[in-house]
């Protein structure tokens, strides 16, 4: 497992220095984005069941020259929400994670006005449970983050991406983000 996970971290963040497929398009070279959207929580917790919990996050993106590769650095918020019933009252909790990531992606059709991506974060993920605590827990984890979206018009990007941290603060979650850079270079 540990051998599959470092040849996945591998390809996805040391491929960028490898001359990658020419672009045709050349683009700016900085991107930023601002992103909200909802997250649901992966695996049980418990005996909870699972509700729609709120994301948000920032990121930062370098398009790397002449290749349709970028990297970056993400931070994002993110909630795993449960819901437990007892006899008298339901308790929701929420398994808050603040992640900073280090980011890489491969960008297919790069500079079109419909751009599919594929990528995936790793780093430090910043846990606490908020809300109607039924199971305390707080500290510091490892976060891996693949993810799979579009972006349309320069500006709007779809993601779709995993959180897959400790157990009861995994989640997926359904972003819309806005772009500002990134465009093709005028010439």
């Amino acid at each position: 497992m540990k051998k599959l996970f470092f040849c996945t971290l591998l390809t996805i963040f040391g491929l960028p220095f490898v001359k990658a497929q020419s672009n045709e398009v050349e683009v700016q070279r900085v991107e930023g984005e601002l992103r909200v959207g909802l997250t649901a929580p992966l695996g049980g917790f418990h005996g909870g069941s699972a509700t729609v919990g709120p994301a948000f996050g920032a990121e930062i993106r370098y398009n790397i020259p002449k290749s349709s590769w970028d990297m970056g650095f993400q931070i994002n918020a993110t909630t795993a929400v449960r819901k437990f019933h007892s006899s008298n009252y339901t308790y929701e909790q929420s398994n808050r994670s603040v992640n900073y990531l280090l980011t890489g992606g491969y960008n297919f059709g790069q500079g079109k006005k419909v751009s599919p991506f594929v990528g995936a974060g790793f780093g430090l993920n910043i846990y606490d449970a908020i809300d109607e605590v039924v199971y305390d827990g707080s500290g510091k984890c490892f976060t891996f983050a693949p993810r799979v979206g579009v972006e349309l018009f320069h500006h709007l990007r779809l993601t779709l991406s995993s959180n897959i941290t400790r157990t009861g603060y995994s989640n997926i979650e359904f972003t819309i983000g806005g772009v500002i850079g990134g465009r093709p270079k005028k010439r």
